[in-house]
């Protein structure tokens, strides 16, 4: 959890939060100390200029990704496709979703840039703003872009993260459209509405850092969507996406009742510990379950919620790649549908 969403949620003008918001909270946390066990600092270290990062630790998503219930755009949405449901009298269906995607593409991608896809905004508590994009595209010695995509001007409200400060330096044209560019630290963006009406987003580090460069960059931007690397085989029939940090996290959430949502997380291939280890310090409101989860051994728990808050549960599997994923889900789903939904998920190595 960076430093904006925890002071936009725990501090003293914060909204009170919903007992779903302090579970995934807490086990966001413990999920991020798990990896940090053998990969402290990696998010940050990662990427070149500590004040950059600071400055965008609001454009881009943290372990605990954004929830919203607010209509989504098509390549967003999780509908159902024809498929028989699988539910209890009364309960929940389940049924096959399609692949989650990020709405836009580079052609060509910058040579030697490896992409990391996220979705935010939409729920007061991990941001009031509308739902926006951001990709973030790095190499150790081929610079780093930062491409995001609003539904509108991202100077109108500070959640948005757009972090330039003063007025634009200069001017640029993309595709034939004026652009305003800042230049800071050795930090150059880009800022321009698309004709669709979205605006965009462009800062460049290292060899990425030119206006020339970030025109050609903007110009390469495709309607083309891209799936993300966490998908879900089976969803809740009327759940929609809440918000994705890429190989990291994915939440759904329940169009209904916006306080249910259900969490798909990776740990990162440097996480070495074993499968028990990803419940220490949990506690839970009964005992654990081994069970077999795609084909290996897993573990599910009931954990015991805040005071006053229902239990929920907590799947642990583990990807063909050797990697453990974790899936927590409310009560109002039962035990054999959380057992069908982590049988169906994937990840990309």
């Amino acid at each position: 959890m960076n430093e904006t969403t925890l002071l936009r949620e725990a501090g003293p003008e914060a909204p009170p939060l919903s007992p779903a918001v302090r579970a995934a909270a807490r086990a966001a946390l413990l999920s991020e100390i798990d990896t940090a066990r053998t990969a402290r600092g990696r998010w940050r270290t990662r990427l070149p200029g500590r004040r950059l990062s600071l400055r965008l630790g609001a454009a881009v998503v943290a372990v605990a990704a954004a929830w919203t219930t607010a209509v989504l755009a098509p390549d967003d949405a999780v509908p159902p496709r024809p498929a028989p449901p699988a539910s209890t009298p009364g309960g929940i269906a389940l049924v096959a979703a399609e692949a989650v995607t990020f709405p836009v593409s580079l052609d060509p991608v910058p040579e030697g840039l490896v992409p990391l896809y996220s979705r935010r905004g939409g729920m007061p508590q991990y941001g009031s703003t509308p739902p926006y994009y951001v990709a973030d595209y790095s190499s150790a010695d081929r610079g780093r872009v930062l491409l995001s995509l609003f539904p509108e001007d991202p100077r109108s409200s500070e959640e948005y993260g757009f972090w330039p400060e003063g007025e634009p330096t200069a001017t640029a044209s993309v595709d034939g459209v004026p652009a305003e560019v800042w230049r800071e630290d050795g930090t150059v963006s880009l800022l321009w509405q698309r004709p669709d009406g979205r605006w965009v987003w462009l800062a460049g580090e290292g060899a990425q850092a030119s206006p020339e460069t970030l025109a050609v960059v903007g110009e390469s931007i495709v309607d083309r969507p891209q799936p993300v690397g966490l998908q879900f085989g089976l969803a809740p029939a009327g759940w929609s996406v809440g918000g994705y940090e890429e190989s990291r996290s994915l939440d759904l959430v329940s169009d209904a009742d916006p306080r249910q949502s259900l969490r798909l997380s990776a740990m990162g291939p440097q996480f070495t510990g074993t499968i028990d280890e990803l419940l220490d310090g949990m506690p839970t409101a009964a005992p654990v379950e081994t069970v077999t989860v795609q084909g290996r051994p897993g573990r599910l728990a009931l954990l015991a919620g805040d005071t006053g808050s229902p239990p929920f549960w907590t799947l642990l599997g583990q990807l063909p790649d050797g990697r453990f994923f974790r899936l927590l889900a409310p009560q109002v789903l039962t035990r054999e549908q959380v057992l069908q939904i982590g049988e169906q998920v994937t990840a990309a190595p």
